[in-house]
């Protein structure tokens, strides 16, 4: 955390500084604004929020909900202070934080204020479907799709499912023979009955679970022209030759690289 700089912020957003962002897709791409569940619907080209996104993983700053919002809390504290008492930009939503965009996931970007998208040139696409393993982790219907459990639960599991024993399963709303999940684990007699949902326990990770996803690849690259300030263009510019992680756009999977060259400042 100590190598994280942030101090971009603590300057007014004035977006003096004119670059282009150049992105090229290294696997298919699937862009997808909402999570249906049934169908993972791929947009042509990334909204604002994706890029804002790629940007900041290539800056190394990939928060949770929860540290971003100190995080913006702390920095616009930080920003008013380096104004001094009565300053009118303190009125700017930069540091009121009054016109934030919020994506479909709640993500916030710390660069928003201070870096715009002008205008984009973005290529043809060809799209396509093909199955993704999306990850789920209910609290019932789990045992089916999970690969990794706890070995110390395969005996009952085996009984319950078997058709020539009285073990069963039973809704969470109905009695059951056991209330603690590690008496399972015990002697039990060969009619227990057993909620479903405690043996979630012994199934601690994600399940697979194959869902049509549709994706695009692209005929060349993205290009944005953005302005934005010249210590960020100059921090954005250096950080995509040595990234802080991998760049994607949409899903993890959809790798791509980017550059920014400054056009005037």
């Amino acid at each position: 955390m100590s190598d994280i700089d942030l101090s971009f912020f603590l300057e007014p957003p004035d977006l003096d500084t004119t670059a282009v962002l150049t992105i090229e897709a290294l696997a298919p791409l699937s862009m997808s604004t909402a999570q249906p569940g049934t169908y993972y619907r791929s947009q042509p080209a990334p909204t604002e929020a994706m890029l804002y996104g790629m940007l900041e993983n290539a800056l190394g700053w990939h928060f949770p909900e929860d540290v971003r919002s100190d995080i913006l809390d702390d920095l616009r504290q930080a920003a008013k202070d380096e104004l001094g008492r009565g300053h009118p930009r303190k009125k700017e939503p930069w540091i009121t934080g009054e016109k934030d965009a919020e994506s479909g996931s709640g993500y916030v970007s710390l660069i928003q204020h201070h870096l715009e998208f002008e205008m984009a040139v973005l290529p043809d696409t060809t799209h396509f479907d093909d199955l993704w393993a999306r990850h789920a982790h209910r609290k019932d219907d789990f045992e089916g799709g999970s690969r990794t459990n706890d070995y110390r639960v395969e005996g009952l599991y085996n009984r319950l499912k078997d058709d020539d024993h009285e073990a069963s399963f039973v809704t969470r709303k109905k009695d059951a023979s056991v209330s603690d999940p590690e008496d399972l684990l015990g002697d039990l007699p060969t009619d227990v009955t057993v909620r479903q949902n405690e043996l979630k326990p012994f199934f601690p990770y994600y399940y697979s679970s194959p869902t049509q996803r549709e994706y695009v690849i692209l005929d060349g690259p993205y290009r944005y022209r953005i302005r934005t300030t010249a210590t960020l263009a100059s921090q954005i510019e250096a950080t995509l030759n040595n990234p802080a992680a991998p760049l994607y756009l949409g899903n993890n999977d959809g790798w791509v690289e980017a550059q920014l060259e400054v056009i005037s400042s």
